[in-house]
């Protein structure tokens, strides 16, 4: 698990630095501090080929194009005050204090040169566009540069599309298995293929116990054919299966979260606004839900939220659990820099008494 979270010069971070995580991990603030910006930078850090993982984001907000980015100059968006001359560095520290870090910077293809590990064996399919601006056209490409505790691997992307990508040994444990759930984008093929391969284990009972808070009668989940995908269907006493997306938002929200859970075991699942679909009253009962699948999984959770009602619900869930493995961040603007205001046990208790603003 990270316990340890530093960045710099990545999106509205110009040094940030988030501690100490715990296995579920609940960010609050307002608007544009950064929330959803710190669930990208975690997951670009633990994506071993990081401009794939960049590309992804980058779709999901509609800033670059449905297969690839056209120039150089669309990479802007991930820099600090979007200046490209700035270097991205993503740090964190996991347990036993093992160290990894990413950095992030234009480079020109000649400084690239002294590094043994490229493998020019692959071209991606990044269109280019010759209108570049001249302000850097003395890059050549961007570097992802990796450094873990057994060494630096680095991945150049040329500005012509082709990269030179490096395959070193990870450590053990590395790369996590890490899934990142939206607030726009829910697969139901992802669901399905991510159900069909809990069912083939035997561990549906687990996914039907965390939906019955929503649905108390539902008995039994199956896959069924509609048009041409197969869709997640519940038994819930009627004449025929019902799909679970004529159950309400809620129930396919959190049949996503506890399919990603048992899915990523071992890594890290993130949620943008957690709340999202569910009702404030079951708030509490999903929270213990979400905790047992995380450990059962052994999954760290890093998830936002604008709601009062699930900052106290995660509190009141954890605080009659078997531990309180739970932290809240609140992520506030001051003096131009974003910093993190971290609650333990305690301070949620005193802040909930005095009804203090925690949001």
């Amino acid at each position: 698990m990270l316990r340890s979270l530093t960045l710099k010069n990545f999106r509205c971070f110009q040094s940030f630095t988030i501690e100490p995580l715990e296995r579920i991990n609940l960010i609050s603030g307002k608007n544009n501090v950064g929330k959803t910006s710190l669930l990208e930078a975690i997951f670009i850090s633990i994506n071993p080929i990081g401009y794939d993982a960049v590309l992804r984001i980058e779709q999901i907000r509609s800033l670059a194009s449905r297969d690839r980015f056209k120039t150089l100059e669309e990479w802007r968006n991930i820099f600090y005050e979007q200046e490209l001359e700035r270097t991205i560095n993503i740090n964190t520290i996991e347990q036993s204090n093992i160290q990894r870090s990413l950095k992030i910077f234009m480079a020109n293809e000649m400084s690239q040169m002294s590094v043994p590990l490229f493998q020019e064996d692959e071209t991606i399919p990044f269109r280019t566009n010759e209108s570049l601006m001249t302000g850097f056209r003395k890059y050549d490409g961007l570097v992802f540069e990796y450094e873990y505790p057994n060494g630096v691997t680095r991945n150049f992307l040329r500005a012509d599309g082709r990269a030179q990508k490096s395959y070193p040994r990870f450590p053990e444990g590395f790369p996590f298995v890490g899934i990142y759930i939206t607030t726009n984008t829910r697969s139901h093929r992802e669901d399905a293929e991510r159900f069909s391969n809990l069912e083939r284990v035997g561990k549906q009972d687990e996914i039907v116990k965390a939906l019955r808070l929503l649905e108390p009668r539902l008995q039994r989940l199956t896959l069924l054919l509609v048009g041409r995908g197969l869709i997640v269907h519940g038994d819930i006493g009627m004449r025929e299966l019902v799909p679970l997306t004529l159950m309400g938002e809620g129930m396919g929200r959190l049949l996503s979260i506890i399919l990603a859970i048992a899915t990523a075991r071992g890594g890290i699942v993130l949620i943008d606004e957690i709340e999202n679909g569910l009702h404030y009253s079951v708030l509490v009962d999903v929270w213990r839900a979400i905790a047992d699948a995380a450990r059962r999984s052994d999954v760290q959770i890093f998830a936002t939220t604008h709601s009062y009602e699930c900052i106290l619900a995660a509190h009141k869930a954890f605080e009659t659990s078997e531990k309180y493995d739970f932290r809240y961040h609140r992520l506030e603007q001051i003096n131009n820099d974003i910093q993190a205001i971290t609650y333990d046990r305690e301070t949620l208790a005193t802040s909930d008494e005095m009804n203090l603003e925690m949001r």
